[in-house]
């Protein structure tokens, strides 16, 4: 059968590809959506964006380390506030409390006022201190009781 470029059509570039994956993604089409942002960073491979919509799209899909691989090279071509908050949420659902602190904190960095960081950070630190507690009953098996968190 003839080639596209002997057809005359063009491949997709990363923007269509991306474009197309957006759709995907806002009709539920998750896993189609997965494959339409790959298709824009085999294009496109240093597009912070489009490493983040896929890190939005692993983290609908249940792949939690790929989404956080995904977040983590957007956030190394561009930091946003919105890319730290995705890492950590991810992290957060994967119990890994302190290194969603973290990425929280550089959200924090980047925008000081933002109060959505600071819930999510002290969140992880509730976490962290019923951890703490729970591996250290008091005598006669009573819980020692949980100081509230500021």
């Amino acid at each position: 059968s003839p080639s596209l470029a002997a057809l005359g059509a063009q491949p997709m570039s990363g923007l269509d590809a991306y474009h197309e994956a957006n759709a995907l993604f806002v009709d539920g089409e998750f896993a189609a959506a997965l494959l339409a942002y790959t298709r824009a960073l085999e294009a496109e491979p240093a597009n912070a964006n489009f490493f983040a919509k896929r890190a939005a799209v692993q983290m609908r899909l249940g792949n939690l380390i790929d989404a956080v691989a995904d977040v983590s090279k957007s956030l190394k071509l561009a930091p946003t506030l919105k890319g730290y908050l995705r890492k950590g949420e991810a992290l957060f659902v994967m119990e890994e409390y302190d290194s969603a602190a973290l990425a929280f904190r550089k959200g924090i960095d980047l925008a000081p006022d933002s109060i959505l960081a600071r819930r999510w950070v002290r969140k992880c630190e509730a976490e962290l201190s019923g951890a703490v507690v729970a591996l250290r009953p008091a005598a006669g098996g009573a819980q020692p009781a949980v100081p509230a968190q500021p």
